[in-house]
């Protein structure tokens, strides 16, 4: 039995090298995440019919979804946020097509959100790692060291000399 498991595995491996697959966890949790997230909301609430937390399901969905198009596929974040975006833009007019579905702009709203407070997310994150890496002292760092420097300098009378003490 774990012959077959082991040849599974082999050709998995082979395959992960022969394409320079990067499947580490912090790729592939985005995406296992997502597809829990999917099926637990999939069962508690029933598609098609209206519910309270209908926006908030959309907009996790879809920053879930643009974190592991990004994570998983390890493209730009401009290009993840695009595919996202479309994903849910694309959904919302079939459902225009669908019976017993419904086109709406808030859901449109709730999906291009969820997209954009993830971009925002990892634009912050970057940031901060940036400016750690780069060695910059913080904001209130540099106001301090400022304000040290500045009392540091001898106090210059109204004519522009200093005065010996």
């Amino acid at each position: 039995m774990l012959q077959p498991v082991a040849r599974l595995a082999e050709l998995v491996r082979a395959l992960v090298q022969r394409h320079y697959l990067d499947l580490s966890a912090a790729r592939v949790w985005p995406l296992c995440v997502l597809v829990v997230y999917g099926i637990v909301a999939g069962f508690i609430y029933n598609p098609g019919m209206d519910h309270p937390w209908d926006k908030l399901q959309h907009l996790v969905f879809f920053g879930l979804l643009t974190l592991s198009i990004h994570a998983f596929f390890c493209c730009r974040l401009r290009i993840s946020a695009g595919i996202a975006a479309g994903l849910g833009l694309t959904a919302e007019l079939v459902q225009a097509l669908v019976p017993h579905r419904e086109f709406s702009l808030g859901d449109i709203a709730a999906n291009m959100l969820g997209v954009t407070l993830v971009v925002a997310a990892i634009m912050l994150l970057r940031l901060e790692v940036h400016a750690a890496l780069s060695g910059s002292p913080s904001s209130g760092e540099q106001d301090d060291e400022t304000a040290d420097a500045a009392q540091a300098q001898p106090v210059a009378s109204s004519s522009g000399r200093s005065r010996p003490s």
